[in-house]
């Protein structure tokens, strides 16, 4: 399965709070303005709101839909989701957007004598398990 990664706007909320419509918006070869619509499933509720402005990422899947128009031709679709997602919010949204936990600074930077400095590469001793680096 491949990972996708939208920008978007949250356009419905549905399953209990666990499935969300994000509706992803782009600017066609010819300048005019198109647009995706994804159905996001997430393992726990979201707490996501319609008008929330968010970047997620999780695996794509697609399904081919068939239904008959007013016409009475049969037309094909595709139905678009993201399984497993992942909210990372973004500003500019009309609703309540979710703001992410700051980035801690890095080991290096702190001046607490109780941290250990930080090795990179193959330095230093990875013979005993505590000092392994992954």
């Amino acid at each position: 399965m491949a990972i996708v990664n939208i920008k978007g706007t949250v356009t419905r909320t549905f399953h209990h709070g666990t499935g969300a419509e994000v509706t992803e918006t782009f600017k066609k070869r010819d300048g005019s303005e198109g647009t995706s619509r994804w159905a996001c499933w997430f393992e726990s509720a979201h707490g996501l709101s319609e008008g929330d402005a968010v970047s997620l990422s999780g695996l794509h899947g697609d399904q081919v839909d068939d239904w008959t128009d007013k016409q009475g031709t049969v037309r094909h679709s595709v139905k678009r989701s993201v399984n497993s997602a992942r909210i990372t919010p973004q500003t500019g949204g009309r609703g309540d957007t979710r703001q992410s936990e700051p980035v801690a600074e890095p080991l290096a930077t702190d001046t607490r004598s109780d941290v250990a400095t930080p090795q990179t590469g193959a330095q230093g001793n990875w013979s005993s398990s505590e000092e392994v680096p992954f």
